[in-house]
């Protein structure tokens, strides 16, 4: 059963299209709950800290679900979206501890800043195909998500989008993304795989910092910037490979605890390694603070 406010048999307002923050009750019989046909938003804070909802169906009319519409519903586990839905917005299902599974319709183009952070039970998330650009911070802390694709329709990520995503293995990402924007993966302890953009050309700075399942990892050929304490605390990583179009390591201490790291791989050669170094050896200073310099192997060696 549900309660919906504001609405008569015959007398919606259908130019305002828009459910808004006190539309329905937050009570047991609304445990779930099905917004009718002809709805094109679900407006801010609609059903944000709904203690009963656990299921939510919305009309195939939606275009838009606005800032923090469902944040805080902590019983919400199923979530019910039709091909028409063009934008989820900042926070709009964070913090929702029991959705375990998203399907994303292949219409959304725009995932909002923190849309599905600290979901800690999403394990599952079905991205969609026409997706563009996703938020900062977006599915932080989801700690059961465990491998994900992300379409090549995308062509940014913000900062901190899966940080801290404590069982991530393994994740696909657009091949038009040319930016890892900053500590993109940091935290993702359990990252093991990494399928990088063949048109990625920074790796901002902290991006795979505290990946310490990492072990090792081929960057494309186009390349040419690592940020600061990029790798930094990837402490099973063993073997990099840089392409020789690299042209700036901001922080020669990029490596920074990967206490396994004993080869690198540079597609240049000895000379071009020297001038990205600046003349200065890259060394390591390991988690127990002694210091190794890896083998840097060079594949041009005219």
């Amino acid at each position: 059963m549900q309660s919906f406010r504001n609405m008569k048999n015959n007398e919606k307002k259908i130019e305002e299209l828009v459910i808004f923050s006190g539309s329905f009750e937050d009570i047991p019989e609304n445990a779930s709950i099905t917004v009718p046909e002809g709805f094109e938003e679900i407006g801010e804070n609609a059903f944000r800290d709904f203690e009963n909802l656990e299921e939510i169906s919305l009309p195939k009319s939606l275009k838009k679900i606005s800032a923090c519409a469902f944040s805080g519903c902590q019983r919400l586990r199923k979530v019910n979206m039709h091909f028409g839905i063009e934008e989820i917005l900042d926070e709009a299902f964070s913090s929702c501890p029991s959705l375990a599974e998203i399907i994303i319709p292949d219409s959304v183009k725009r995932i909002g800043e923190g849309c599905f952070e600290a979901c800690a039970s999403l394990s599952r998330v079905k991205m969609s195909e026409s997706i563009t650009m996703i938020g900062s911070g977006a599915f932080a802390f989801c700690f059961n998500l465990t491998e994900l694709t992300i379409p090549d329709s995308c062509i940014l990520i913000e900062f901190n989008a899966f940080s801290n995503c404590f069982g991530l293995e393994a994740i696909k990402l657009s091949d038009n993304m040319g930016l890892l924007d900053e500590s993109l993966f940091e935290g993702c302890r359990s990252l093991k795989v990494v399928d990088l953009p063949t048109k990625l050309v920074k790796i901002g700075r902290r991006a795979f910092k505290g990946c310490t399942s990492l072990q090792s990892i081929i960057l494309p050929f186009g390349v040419k910037t690592i940020g600061f304490d990029a790798f930094a605390d990837c402490s099973s990583l063993a073997r990099i490979a840089i392409p020789k179009d690299l042209a700036e390591i901001e922080d020669e201490d990029i490596f920074g605890g990967c206490d396994s790291l004993g080869e690198i791989s540079f597609g240049g050669s000895r000379e071009g390694w020297e001038n990205i170094m600046r003349g200065r050896a890259l060394t390591v200073q390991k988690s127990d603070l002694t210091v190794s310099t890896p083998k840097v192997s060079f594949l041009d060696l005219e």
